[in-house]
């Protein structure tokens, strides 16, 4: 807690970042405390221009907003370009990802979310890119080993 001013008066400032509701609810009204964390799923935590992005895709429309672009084609792929650049196509059966020359948070952000929606899933797991050290990965469903496994992200890359 700390002193500050406000309108020639003095007032305490709280320092402590705020607390979930939910949990306050639940420890302070019903006397429990969740079990576990209470995560939110990654659907609530895309961005707004994300999930336009992806109706985009999925109606096969052209979209714009900001600095985010879907071009449908009359063959069924959908580009997806930001700041001009090329970052993914979408097709019926395959979903192939490019850095668009930009390894940020915002591309990598963009290309998580439409692994989210048209990336392979196993089980809990499902497809996402990560950086560690730098240098991105991506964390995906291998056909031969039926499985999850890590690889280097390469633009260009083709998922089935």
């Amino acid at each position: 807690m700390r002193i500050g001013a406000a309108g020639g008066q003095l007032v305490k400032v709280s320092t402590k970042p705020a607390r979930d509701p939910v949990f306050v609810y639940l420890r302070e009204v019903e006397g429990t405390a969740p079990s576990t964390p209470l995560k939110p799923s990654l659907k609530s935590l895309m961005r707004k221009i994300e999930q336009q992005m992806i109706a985009a895709i999925k109606g096969n429309t052209h979209w714009k907003s900001a600095n985010t672009e879907v071009i449908a084609d009359h063959d069924g792929i959908s580009r997806v370009y930001l700041h001009g650049n090329k970052i993914a196509e979408v097709g019926d059966d395959f979903l192939k990802l490019f850095d668009g020359g930009w390894q940020t948070t915002t591309t990598k952000s963009r290309l998580n979310a439409l692994l989210s929606e048209f990336g392979y899933t196993c089980g809990t797991k499902q497809e996402y890119i990560f950086q560690k050290q730098y240098e991105w990965f991506i964390q995906m469903f291998d056909l031969t080993e039926k499985a999850m496994r890590t690889i280097p992200f390469t633009d260009g890359m083709r998922l089935a």
